[in-house]
């Protein structure tokens, strides 16, 4: 979904929120034109703008992504350091079977994942859940003796059940993130919209009273704060009072 004005956010709201004074000092004119608009129109569109500026727009929903993404980042980081080092002592502690390393290392997920895991998130977390489902308790206490690390072993186990939660927090929170995202623009533009209705009767309203009427153009109120730009689908909008 695209915004449908062309100016930043915060402008487009703060100059939304100016209009709605605007208004309130001209209600008895609008709601004598348009009977829809008397209280509590303008008092809800008020509280829907205040609600975007001080919430959704606020939104932390991508602060907590980028939390669960260092979470996530940081176990792997830790994962990998094991893993290595488990692959490190499997192929010396082996090296007078190498038949039997190889299978080992096919068996723990090294020989499918551990190319793709050392640099990539998915197969990293596959090769770890991987290697805990199949590590029996029988297979373990081969490894240790073959000089494996125990607490290397146990910390990968260990790493399984995190990274697995961390990961599914992480994928729902960048879901969450396009919903915000959507959600942030339909109501963007529907503040938009309601300004711009706002401004194309109260530019008609005063089209023979050019202080008030520039009250009501919304580029006016948006150049205020120092910000330029305009709407990319609505075409009433204008600088230079109607004929």
């Amino acid at each position: 979904m695209r915004r449908k004005f062309n100016y930043r956010d915060l402008s487009m709201l703060v100059a939304a929120l100016t209009l709605t004074d605007h208004f309130e000092q001209e209600k008895e004119v609008f709601t004598a034109e348009q009977p829809s608009w008397a209280d509590p129109f303008i008092t809800s569109f008020r509280e829907n703008i205040q609600q975007i500026l001080t919430t959704v727009h606020g939104i932390n929903t991508r602060k907590n992504l980028r939390s669960a993404t260092t979470q996530v980042n940081q176990l792997l980081v830790d994962a990998r350091d094991d893993l290595v080092m488990v692959k490190t002592q499997v192929g010396r502690g082996y090296r007078t079977d190498p038949s039997g390393r190889d299978d080992l290392l096919k068996w723990l997920g090294y020989t499918d994942l551990w190319a793709k895991a050392e640099s990539s998130q998915s197969p990293a977390i596959d090769l770890v859940i991987t290697f805990r489902n199949n590590l029996t308790e029988e297979l373990r206490t081969d490894m240790e003796a073959h000089g494996v690390n125990a607490d290397r072993l146990t910390r990968i186990v260990g790493y399984a059940d995190t990274l697995s939660q961390a990961n599914i927090t992480q994928e729902g929170l960048k879901g969450s993130t396009k919903l915000d995202t959507v959600q942030l623009v339909t109501e963007l533009n529907a503040v938009y919209a309601q300004a711009m209705d706002i401004c194309a009767i109260g530019k008609q309203l005063f089209k023979h009273n050019k202080t008030k009427r520039d009250l009501f153009v919304f580029s006016k109120l948006v150049k205020m704060q120092g910000s330029k730009g305009g709407s990319s689908s609505e075409t009433g909008e204008s600088d230079t009072p109607e004929a």
